[in-house]
């Protein structure tokens, strides 16, 4: 494996919802139309928004029921590709914001997030330009001479800033967010006060360590790194302004080989990608690549996030996600 740049070491820790707690981590989505489960969320409804579902009260006071059949249909997806040696393992974790339901595949399995990382980086400059509204139209250059941290990547970016440009800060969230540029990202996380990007991490439970090692590189499991999308799509943490803005922007991703091939065209996904590969000279030996997101599908908006690892074709890992959202998408629809 590569040298990684330092915005890629951190790990998320679980959190628990409460009625107070402001995060609402385990908060479920309801929706209109007069259901008044005293069990589930009370959501701000009718706000014009279109990614996001405001959380007013996390009135959670029992267990969700897991998703039994959505549960049977990831795993018989996974064993599928197992066999056929696309993959040496995967996990899930799935969230229906509207019902509550859940499931969890191979739930303890630990992931290295990579790109996911990106997202923590997002929402740490919108939250910054909320007391600063000048902030995202601040110029930045990326220096001439600079490493390209894109050099390695399997996925590589269609489109990447160029050194000795200058570029505003939205604009360098929109390269991170769009194209995963590693450079962007790398030139946003150098130019963000350390303190502040701390205090975000710190809020969102999120610690960041430079001390991960090959023995230690795997640490995330799928409903950790889920809190993040929850974060955004309850308007918990950011502004609905800002969480809207943020979802939206990861509709934009111009990574469509995972969740987003497993669903019509039509429907919208706000995800992130993350690939992480082992390389014996230029050959790749083994990888893990990851996708995150939330759905927005016809009926039920749901969270989905899967994780992989194996030694085949990129394409083969890609096959397998895509094939996990369709099973959950098929799912989902039918009333599962």
């Amino acid at each position: 494996m590569k040298h990684k740049p330092a915005w890629l070491w951190w790990s998320v820790a679980i959190a628990a919802c409460a009625a107070s707690f402001a995060l609402g981590w385990l908060a479920q989505t309801v929706f209109g139309g007069g259901r008044t489960n005293p069990s589930l969320p009370l959501r701000l409804t009718g706000d014009g928004y279109s990614y996001i579902s405001p959380l007013l009260s996390c009135n959670s006071a029992k267990s969700f029921p897991q998703a039994t059949n959505v549960t049977n249909a990831i795993q018989s997806v996974v064993n599928e590709h197992e066999q056929a040696g696309d993959i040496t393992s995967a996990s899930t974790y799935f969230a229906d914001f509207s019902t509550g339901r859940w499931s969890s595949v191979n739930g303890s399995d630990k992931y290295y997030p990579s790109s996911l990382g990106k997202v923590p980086i997002l929402m740490a400059y919108y939250e910054l330009s909320e007391n600063s509204s000048t902030l995202l139209d601040q110029e930045v250059t990326y220096p001439a001479g600079s490493p390209d941290l894109n050099a390695d990547q399997e996925i590589q970016p269609k489109e990447a800033i160029v050194p000795g440009e200058a570029y505003t800060v939205r604009e360098l969230l929109d390269y991170m967010i769009k194209y995963s540029d590693n450079n962007a990202a790398q030139l946003l996380y150098e130019n963000a006060a350390q303190s502040n990007l701390d205090n975000i991490y710190a809020n969102l439970q999120i610690p960041v360590s430079n001390d991960v090692t090959s023995s230690t590189l795997d640490f995330m499991t799928p409903q950790q790194y889920s809190i993040l999308f929850r974060t955004l799509y309850n308007a918990t943490y950011l502004s609905r302004t800002d969480s809207e803005a943020a979802l939206q922007l990861m509709t934009q991703s111009s990574f469509t080989e995972g969740l987003v091939a497993g669903v019509p065209s039509s429907t919208p996904v706000a995800h992130k990608f993350g690939i992480v590969s082992f390389y014996s000279g230029t050959a790749v030996t083994k990888r893990e690549l990851h996708d995150c997101g939330i759905v927005y599908a016809p009926h039920h908006s749901y969270l989905l996030c899967v994780m992989t690892r194996g030694s085949s074709q990129l394409g083969d890992m890609e096959q397998t996600i895509s094939d996990i959202s369709r099973a959950v998408y098929a799912q989902v629809e039918n009333g599962q």
